[in-house]
Parts: structure tokens; C-alpha cells; sequence
């Protein structure tokens, strides 16, 4: 005799991006909070150490922008929260509303809009960020599978 199965697939699929939305979600908040703390004291210097004199894992003598006014800071974060489109689930982060920030990103050589000569490094806290965090999304979404 045979057997039906029941296969629900319509309701897998939407917990597996419910799942996917909050792992983006969570994946996202996380490579801003690194992108943010990728700067300040240290800026162009050598390894950090911390309290205890032990060298904080990370620093490694990498020339970090070092922000004055925390403009930056405020203005990265979530441009667009993880939803589901055509694509699949997206989510889209970084500077919003500050023109200087994919300055800092890249750097810039050349003239600026007053005509002035700039020749401004770069340094880069997004990317690093997101090469962080990114690793990191599978297991998130598997976790939130479990709760969603």
C-alpha cells in the first residue's frame, strides 16, 4: 500500500529565509560593530596592547583612520535591513549620508571640487569588516534556523 507525505514545502521555504534574514540581520550588525571599532587611538601605529600589556589580536600594525568628530561611526550602519527579493534574502550596510566615507574606504588622489591637490590614503575599515563577519553567516543562519 502506498503512503502520502505531507511535504509542507511552501513552510520550509519560508523558515529557511526567515532563518536567512536573521542571519544577515545579525551578520550585518556585527561587521558594523567591527567596522566601527576600526578606528581612534593607534591610527598609523604599530600592534595595540591592551590593559594587561598583552597585544590585542587584530592590530597588527595596520594604519587605522583615526576619527575625530565620530561622524563616521554614526553614519555606518544599516542602509537596508535583509529582506527577500528576486535575488533571493539581501541586506545592505556601510556609510550612509556622509560624503567622505568611500574616501576613507579607498583613498583619493587628485583634484577635489574646490580644485585643491589631495593625495589622501586609504583606509579601508569595511572591507575588513565584511572578510570578518562574512565567514560567519552560514553558522548564523543555522542558528537562527533552529528558532525560526
Amino acid at each position: 500500500m502506498a503512503s502520502r507525505i505531507n511535504w509542507r514545502g511552501s513552510a520550509i521555504k519560508r523558515r529557511a529565509e526567515k532563518a536567512a534574514i536573521l542571519g544577515i540581520d545579525a551578520t550585518m550588525s556585527a561587521a558594523i560593530m567591527h567596522a566601527r571599532s576600526n578606528h581612534g587611538a593607534g591610527a598609523t601605529s604599530g600592534p595595540v596592547r591592551d590593559v594587561a600589556g598583552k597585544f590585542v589580536k587584530g592590530s597588527g600594525g595596520r594604519a587605522r583612520f583615526q576619527s575625530r568628530s565620530g561622524e563616521l561611526e554614526r553614519h555606518t550602519k544599516v542602509s537596508r535591513p535583509a529582506r527577500r527579493t528576486r535575488r533571493g534574502v539581501v541586506g545592505i550596510w556601510g556609510v550612509v549620508g556622509l560624503v567622505y566615507g568611500r574616501r576613507i574606504e579607498l583613498g583619493f588622489q587628485g583634484k577635489d571640487s574646490a580644485g585643491r591637490v589631495v593625495n589622501a590614503p586609504a583606509f579601508p575599515f569595511l572591507r575588513p569588516a565584511a572578510e570578518a563577519e562574512y565567514p560567519k553567516l552560514a553558522k548564523r543562519i543555522r542558528k537562527a534556523a533552529k528558532f525560526a
